[in-house]
């Protein structure tokens, strides 16, 4: 049984931290000034750099280094006072945080490949309201890190007594395993995964690398990128097509990377209350996620996925205000139907038998993504039909297109509002489903155009800690009824969840 340990007074890292803010601000500086580098080794400088000067230059780096490194360990510290978590840190300017217990939204441990060599864990604790993971110490041993998440999630249960935000004691150690993911599943997951963000990504990061070195290089990078050019002017189309398979290879390559990088040995578990997942390779996570946090449920599947049998899940919580950004929001991939349904009967109660009342947007939503899409696709026809004059034979295509969406669009677009839970389904090539229970809902407003004045029409947004759900374009009095509805259910509820 783990030792409970007491964190009533002040305590520090530990000192493997040193070497952590070490390698941490070794790591800032080469980001900043990689590409002077690079000039000192291709201009054949490199040899200058062992010159006494320079020498001692670099010496004092390194000492005002390791004195930064140390005097940041030795004046971080952090307790539990007061009923509040309390951290305080700064040798030039000293920062105090306090948060008190029942404000304490997240206890999350993560571990990048520095902290897994080191032996230490990064703690995080986020707090309703903040901008940012408010309180982060970054190097602490295992077993402290473990109990002092147990016992701060004990203080917080203590501090709101709520049995909707309470794990069961009893409970605790029979944990489930809901879903762990094998080689094959994160290969089936790299393969539906959306390769064009991989595309992007090489387009992204070689138009930054192509400027910067441009700067320090200028007559190589030119000289480089016309050979280039006059190459994919006087190539085949064979030779055409083999770059094109050649670039979407790199995409799924880069695609499975990121997804056997942050899905390796993926284990989600349900305890009491809660569930617990971990995972990662080079940046470990574990992550706590109690089922009343969540304010929203979301299912995302492709064709590729649908052909699989697989989905992505997303659980948004009553997080802070980042919560909006991908990276806070708690991804669940690989789920296919069956675990679908269980995580949905887990965080709530049985919504799909309850009975619902469908509705469908109004027939002018589907004109008016008819409108935005022909106006989307003309944009760059007319930008490359200057240059180019073959591509304005396109324009004709548009009207077809854009019909195309606006009906797969409005098609997709269910509104299913039900006494507890709304349901929305959305989606143009993926199909997009949320649930959300109507009594999480902090806020509600009905938005109305000039036009939608005219026709009769309204968007309902329902705002929420970590995200908003539209109901655009139903019928006004069709939005005042179920504004009506949520602010009723919102009143009568008791349940704790913040």
């Amino acid at each position: 049984m783990m030792h409970k340990q007491s964190f009533d007074i002040e305590q520090r890292q530990s000192v493997l931290g040193t070497f952590f803010f070490l390698l941490m601000s070794v790591q800032k500086l080469i980001r900043m000034f990689w590409p002077l580098l690079l000039l000192y080794v291709f201009k054949g400088n490199a040899t200058k750099l062992l010159e006494p000067k320079w020498m001692i230059g670099l010496s004092i780096l390194v000492l005002l280094l390791i004195a930064h490194s140390i005097l940041t360990w030795y004046n971080f510290y952090f307790l539990i006072k007061d009923k509040e978590f309390v951290l305080r840190k700064g040798y030039l300017k000293r920062v105090v945080i306090a948060i008190p217990f029942e404000k304490i939204v997240s206890i999350n441990l993560k571990q990048n490949l520095v902290q897994q060599v080191l032996g230490v864990v990064q703690l995080e604790v986020d707090s309703a309201g903040s901008k940012k993971k408010e309180v982060a110490i970054y190097a602490i041993n295992r077993e402290i890190a473990e109990s002092l998440k147990e016992q701060l999630a004990s203080y917080k249960k203590d501090a709101i007594d709520s049995e909707e935000n309470v794990v069961d004691e009893e409970l605790v150690e029979e944990k489930e395993t809901i879903l762990q993911l094998s080689f094959k599943d994160l290969l089936r997951i790299s393969i539906a995964k959306n390769h064009l963000r991989g595309l992007l990504i090489i387009l992204a990061f070689g138009n930054n690398i192509y400027y910067q070195l441009k700067d320090l290089f200028e007559s190589e990078i030119t000289s480089a990128a016309d050979q280039t050019e006059n190459f994919l002017e006087h190539s085949s189309t064979m030779a055409l097509f083999g770059f094109v398979v050649f670039v979407l290879i790199i995409s799924l390559i880069i695609s499975m990377a990121e997804v056997f990088l942050r899905y390796h040995d993926f284990n989600m578990t349900s305890f009491g209350n809660a569930f617990s997942l971990q995972s990662g390779l080079l940046k470990r996570k574990n992550i706590t996620i109690p089922f009343s946090k969540v304010q929203r449920l979301k299912r995302s599947i492709n064709p590729l996925q649908k052909l699989l049998n697989i989905s992505d899940i997303q659980l948004v919580q009553a997080n802070s205000v980042e919560v909006s950004k991908e990276k806070d929001k708690v991804s669940i991939p690989g789920c296919d139907n069956q675990k679908f349904k269980e995580l949905c009967n887990k965080i709530y109660d049985d919504p799909f038998t309850q009975s619902t009342i469908d509705l469908k947007p109004h027939k002018i939503f589907r004109y008016r993504y008819f409108s935005f899409s022909c106006l989307l696709m003309s944009i760059p026809i007319i930008v490359l039909g200057f240059e180019f004059t073959c591509v304005w034979y396109f324009e004709i295509l548009i009207p077809f297109l854009a019909a195309i969406i606006a009906n797969q669009i409005y098609k997709r677009r269910v509104y299913r509002i039900g006494h507890d839970y709304l349901q929305v389904q959305s989606g143009i090539i993926a199909k997009d489903y949320s649930i959300i229970e109507v009594y999480k809902v902090q806020a509600v407003h009905i938005k109305r155009s000039i036009f939608q004045r005219r026709n009769g029409t309204a968007n309902l947004v329902l705002g929420m800690a970590g995200s908003a759900v539209r109901i655009d374009y139903i019928r006004y009095d069709e939005a005042l009824r179920i504004k009506d509805q949520i602010l009723y259910k919102i009143e009568v509820t008791n349940k704790t969840w913040m």
